[in-house]
């Protein structure tokens, strides 16, 4: 037993808990051991001992060869004769090896990709623009002025999100054509510009920009259209048409014909309170029969066209320079008797 004993220590080394490097004393040592059919199980798998690597117990220590160990856990393991040192390394598995090899090709995938998401960025924006240079020509051609009022340039920049318009207009020269102009001139031609552009572009475009005085670089309107929301229009020319005329708006109006249904009305009256921003028309029917037609009409109905009638008198007012804050209309029949009466808030854009 003894002799066995000793040959199982000559094979064997002290089983250690960390990976490290221990030092010894150098020397001889008469050990006992005992040998208690000791097995070794590494992640789930028994290992084969052969008879002369069993391992055996010292003093309550079981000591184990470490070249079983070692390669049972899939590493090398190396003797330095001249240090007297183990060396222990560990392999690589296949499955490593394998997910290794998985992560260096995705990381080519990623790689390219990026390098063709880059070159389509540069594509869409080399693309990009080259439409907003032939769709600003296109422009230049087709909307070349406002009303009498000639255009300096318009020039375009951003993408095909977001379009920056900027229009120039030389009031020194234009000063009095532009004076001429209504709201409602300068946003009819707006509103084409900027339809012109979603059109081309994508009707989600947001199109936003200014008209400038070329002469003293002046911002005379600014305006926004965020896709298929309302334009908005913000007028800062009050120091090139600072002449509001209501007497013209109701001049306008007086003697204009409406409809509400096949009932035709005509404006036989109006006027403007300068107080309360108000204007008040009065329509007398010219249709025979008035009365009787406008009872068997829906409420619906007549409010739906009641209200498109205070919209052009709003309308009416805007293009000689005057805004608006209430609209009250009243109908007559052929014999002046009153059918009804509306109040029309233009902020809220309500019929009362």
């Amino acid at each position: 037993m003894l002799k066995k004993g000793l040959l199982a220590a000559l094979l064997a080394l002290a089983l250690v808990a960390a990976g490290g490097t221990a030092e010894a004393s150098v020397g001889r040592k008469t050990l006992n051991v005992d040998y208690n059919n000791v097995k070794l199980n590494v992640n789930g798998t028994l290992v084969n001992v052969q008879p002369e690597q069993e391992p055996f117990i010292v003093n309550g220590v079981t000591f184990v060869p470490l070249r079983l160990v070692a390669e049972a856990l899939n590493s090398n393991v190396d003797w330095q004769a001249d240090t007297s040192t183990v060396i222990i390394n560990s392999k690589t598995s296949p499955e490593v090896i394998n997910l290794k090899m998985q992560l260096i090709e995705k990381d080519k995938e990623i790689q390219s990709l990026q390098q063709q998401v880059a070159q389509l960025q540069q594509e869409l924006a080399a693309k990009s623009g080259a439409s907003l240079d032939d769709l600003e020509g296109d422009l230049r051609d087709a909307y070349k002025k406002i009303g009498y009022v000639y255009l300096d340039n318009l020039n375009l920049s951003g993408d095909s999100d977001n379009v920056r318009v900027e229009v120039l207009v030389d009031l020194d020269d234009y000063g009095d054509e532009w004076a001429d102009l209504s709201n409602s001139k300068i946003e009819s031609w707006l509103d084409d510009v900027v339809g012109a552009i979603q059109d081309e572009l994508s009707e989600d475009t947001e199109v936003s920009g200014e008209i400038i005085n070329s002469y003293n670089d002046d911002v005379l309107v600014k305006f926004n259209k965020d896709g298929d929301d309302d334009l908005e229009i913000d007028y800062r020319d009050e120091d090139y048409r600072d002449s509001s005329d209501p007497d013209a708006a109701i001049d306008e109006l007086e003697g204009k014909s409406y409809y509400v249904e096949d009932i035709r009305f005509a404006v036989s009256d109006a006027s403007y309170s300068e107080s309360n921003d108000r204007a008040t028309v009065y329509l007398k029917a010219k249709t025979s029969g008035a009365g009787d037609a406008w009872d068997e009409l829906s409420s619906s109905t007549i409010e739906n066209e009641v209200q498109d009638i205070c919209e052009d008198v709003v309308n009416v007012f805007d293009d000689a320079g005057v805004s608006l804050k209430e609209v009250r209309a009243y109908f007559y029949d052929n014999n002046s008797s009153l059918l009804d009466s509306f109040t029309y808030n233009v902020d809220d854009e309500t019929l009362d």
